[in-house]
C-alpha cells in the first residue's frame, strides 16, 4: 500500500489511488489512520465502486460435501492443522489432561483408535473447556455427558486424543468472521461424529 500512494499529497488522492488498486475501504483506512466515512465518502463523490468486497469470492457449493467417515477424517483434520493436544487420562477423581492445554480459543476433536468421536467449539480457551469435561458442573449436561463417556472408554483401555486447531479471524468486507464457530459446524455436518448431538456440542 506504501507504494501505491507514493507522489499523491492530499488524502483524497491517497485514497483513490489505493481503492482503484483493489484495496478494501476499511484497509484503506487503517492504513492511513482516518476514519471509514471519509474513505466512503471520496469514494461516492469520485464515483469508485472497489473497495467493497475483498479479492475472496464465496461460491455456493455445487453439490453437498460427502460425509467423511470417522475413521478417515483425522487424517483431514491433522492435514488442515490440528495438532495433538494429548490424550484423557484416568485420575482419582474421574478424568484428567495428559497434558497442560492451551488457553486460545478455537476447535477440539476427541479421536478414539484413529476415529474423530467429536467435534466441539470453546470460545473461552482450550484449558477452560477441557476442565469443564473433567469437573462437569450440576447444569453442564454436555459436559456431563461427555465426561461419562470419556471415562466409559478410559477405564475400558481405550485411548481418547485431543487435537486442536486455532483458525485465524477474517473479515468479509470489514466485518469480523468467527472462523472456529464456522469450522466446527462444517466438521460436524462433514464428518457427523458420533458423540455430538445436533443442536448440541
Amino acid at each position: 500500500m506504501s507504494e501505491v500512494v507514493i507522489g499523491f499529497d492530499t488524502t483524497a488522492d491517497k485514497i483513490r489511488a489505493l481503492l482503484r488498486e483493489g484495496y478494501l475501504r476499511a484497509d484503506v483506512a487503517r492504513f492511513l489512520d482516518i476514519r471509514y466515512q471519509h474513505v466512503r465518502k471520496v469514494a461516492v463523490d469520485a464515483g469508485i465502486n472497489q473497495g467493497l468486497q475483498r479479492g475472496i469470492v464465496i461460491l455456493p457449493a455445487t453439490k453437498p460435501l460427502p460425509a467423511v467417515r470417522e475413521e478417515t477424517a483425522v487424517d483431514m483434520l491433522i492435514d488442515a492443522g490440528f495438532t495433538l493436544l494429548g490424550s484423557w487420562v484416568v485420575a482419582d477423581a474421574g478424568i484428567g489432561l495428559s497434558a497442560p492445554a492451551p488457553k486460545d480459543p478455537g476447535v477440539y476433536a476427541f479421536v478414539v483408535d484413529g476415529a474423530v468421536k467429536y467435534i466441539g467449539l470453546t470460545k473461552m480457551g482450550f484449558a477452560r473447556r477441557m476442565y469443564s469435561y473433567s469437573k462437569p458442573g450440576s447444569t453442564q449436561r454436555t459436559s456431563q455427558r461427555i465426561n461419562g463417556i470419556i471415562g466409559e472408554h478410559s477405564r475400558a483401555g481405550a485411548v481418547v486424543e485431543i487435537y486442536i486447531a486455532v483458525p485465524p479471524a477474517l473479515e468479509w468486507n470489514g466485518l469480523p468472521i468467527h472462523t472456529a464457530a464456522g469450522l466446527e459446524a462444517g466438521l460436524i455436518d462433514m464428518i457427523q461424529p458420533s458423540w455430538n448431538k445436533m443442536g448440541v456440542s
